[in-house]
């Protein structure tokens, strides 16, 4: 009976000796929130995402890059840690290769030669178009992303983690081997299955192609970069540390270490000098639904801009993530903008007009209210020509206001007319923030063709012209309705002369399969020649099946990684009475990869001749 009873009170026992872990720590954050919250400030906005928004991550450079823009048609040189979003294109030259990071799962590595399109992005599918040159997309683990790598006479839909690589060559064949895992190879009269260890040659027209399965074709360089690069994300400490939806925190291995903070437990710190600030060292770019979006010149600026929270801890600068179990947003950057200064007035053609003669912006601290300056209501206005989503509000001490406002260089600036075009920043002291007012929303700063550039390189590098531009498809993946850049570039303008002052409301060198293969060409939905049996015959895919979509299920954007919380004490940080202002400049360039990177020829921070998530699961992601 004593056994049963103890049997009984044991778990009774373990759950009450878990909550008293957990409550000190939510007493412990709450002791650190933002000592003087908002009381205006309303709850984050909900249902932000449009379907097709997700973003994706430029991960490696190597060569002349370039990104032809979906939403402007302009072509810009590529930049590490660029986002690329749905109908973006990537263009490698002779000697050049990328890696894209569609989320923590997904990405597709890009050899010379190439140009990709990024047909549809969402945070549950993928669709992919091989306009020429080589690609292996790779599937690090199982994953819930339906994706689908069209060619001109094919679809390949990967059924699970593995390595499939692709080529379209000149003359527009297709050429399929399946390194790892298992892949239907679709086109409109039928499909194919596709093992480990096979190859298939495709030509024709989507419409009638024909084909021929094979032995793989020989591993070459290219494939043992992809296996190198493998190796060096799955080995990655820090993803231990963060939420498995984050990409890009194997960049943080080799650039800082992780601590324990008594507020925050597991928190990262970079390995930087002591003028450094975060979101100091980069460059704000205009993208489409998004916005203004900083782009990083730190090597490892993905994850730790676009999620989590920055905080001045005992050591340093430090990152918090957030909880390992929670599910990440990603944001085009984690920060408040603010004015501070003379105002321009609204006759430059820039449209400034909001009151100030700088543009600030502080990274914000844990549980900090975030005041989002995108999503369907900010677009729409695009389209519509109804604006209302800015407010500046004068009433604010952003000094009090921002935890971070009170480190030494915490708060960034740049003139008003030099925001988004390159401009020089500088550190501001506390002088300069007394009179700074709270930009909530939108920022009224209309973007030029100059904000449009993710690097301050030159496009270069020669691209062949002689490309495909229809392929084979099966995915219905959510089409994105673009405002076009003159639109926004006006919405922006009007908006800027509004009232801001209310009150707060190629080819690797592997050569062709052999078309000696184990039958000559075939006709999808037909009988392989030379096959005995019904084993070899095609897997019954009619074309009649192919019309049928992936069902879709959108995830919205919610609120940020950390929510506000009520205040139990107050944190001081770090204050600095320093009346000059440093000045930092433009991006600097960013680390080269270590050797364990990849091969020797590869650069994390190269590239240059064109770019634009979510990381985290799409949009990441």
């Amino acid at each position: 009976m004593l056994g049963e009873s103890i049997k009984r009170i044991a778990p009774v026992v373990l759950v009450a000796m878990a909550l008293s872990a957990i409550i000190p720590l939510r007493a412990q954050d709450n002791g650190n929130a933002n000592p003087n919250p908002n009381p205006n400030a309303g709850p984050e906005p909900d249902g932000q995402y449009e379907p097709g928004r997700a973003v994706a991550r430029i991960s490696i450079l190597n060569g002349d890059v370039s990104v032809r823009r979906g939403d402007s048609g302009d072509v810009v040189a590529a930049a590490l840690n660029a986002p690329l979003m749905a109908d973006d294109r990537l263009l490698t030259s002779s000697s050049s290769r990328a890696e894209v990071q569609l989320d923590s799962a997904n990405m597709i590595r890009i050899g010379p030669n190439a140009e990709v399109h990024f047909a549809a992005m969402d945070t549950r599918s993928f669709q992919i178009q091989i306009a020429a040159g080589t690609v292996t997309f790779r599937t690090l683990r199982p994953s819930q992303a339906q994706v689908e790598v069209d060619t001109p006479s094919v679809a390949v839909r990967p059924l699970r983690a593995g390595a499939y690589r692709v080529t379209v060559h000149e003359d527009g064949t297709s050429e399929i081997s399946v390194r790892t895992g298992e892949a239907e190879i679709d086109s409109e009269r039928g499909g194919e299955h596709l093992e480990a260890g096979q190859t298939m040659n495709a030509r024709g027209p989507a419409s009638d192609p024909e084909f021929q399965v094979g032995q793989n074709t020989p591993l070459d360089a290219f494939d043992r970069w992809n296996d190198e690069r493998d190796r060096y994300i799955q080995n990655s400490q820090s993803a231990r540390h963060v939420s498995p939806d984050i990409s890009g925190a194997e960049d943080l291995d080799q650039n800082g270490q992780w601590v324990n903070d008594p507020n925050y437990g597991s928190v990262w710190q970079p390995t930087v000098g002591p003028d450094w600030a975060p979101y100091q060292n980069g460059r704000w770019v205009w993208e489409d639904y998004y916005g203004w979006t900083w782009v990083s010149a730190d090597a490892w600026g993905w994850a730790p801009y676009h999620y989590g929270r920055w905080f001045m801890g005992v050591g340093g600068w430090a990152w918090y993530p957030g909880s390992v179990f929670a599910h990440p947003y990603w944001a085009p950057a984690y920060v408040g903008f603010f004015g501070y200064g003379g105002g321009f007035g609204g006759g430059l053609g820039v449209g400034v007009g909001f009151g100030f003669g700088g543009v600030g912006w502080v990274a914000l601290a844990p549980f900090e209210v975030f005041h989002p300056w995108w999503g369907r209501g900010f677009y729409g206005g695009y389209r519509g020509g109804a604006f209302g989503g800015s407010t500046i509000v004068n009433n604010v001490n952003v000094y009090n206001s921002f935890r971070n406002a009170r480190v030494t260089g915490g708060a960034i600036g740049v003139s008003a007319t030099a925001f988004g075009r390159g401009g020089q920043f500088s550190a501001l002291n506390r002088s300069q923030l007394q009179s700074a007012g709270a930009v909530h929303g939108a920022l009224p700063i209309a973007p030029d063709r100059s904000s449009l550039r993710l690097s301050d390189r030159a496009v270069s590098g020669r691209f062949p012209q002689a490309r495909s531009q229809s392929f084979a498809s099966r995915m219905q993946a959510p089409r994105v309705e673009h405002a076009t850049f003159e639109q926004q570039q006006r919405g922006m303008q009007q908006m800027s002369r509004g009232n801001f002052n209310a009150p707060e409301a190629g080819n690797s060198g592997a050569g062709r399969a052999a078309e000696s293969g184990s039958h000559g060409w075939n006709r999808f939905g037909e009988p392989i020649h030379g096959a005995s049996g019904g084993g070899a015959s095609l897997n019954g895919n009619s074309a009649a099946g192919l019309s049928r979509g992936y069902s879709q299920s959108a995830v919205r954007i919610g609120p940020p990684i950390v929510q506000q919380r009520g205040n139990s004490g107050g944190y001081s940080a770090p204050s600095s009475n320093a009346s000059q202002s440093r000045s930092f400049g433009g991006a600097r360039p960013a680390a080269s990869a270590p050797a364990n990177r990849g091969s020797g020829s590869v650069s994390r921070g190269g590239g240059g001749g064109g770019g634009h998530s979510g990381g985290g699961g799409g949009h990441h992601r």
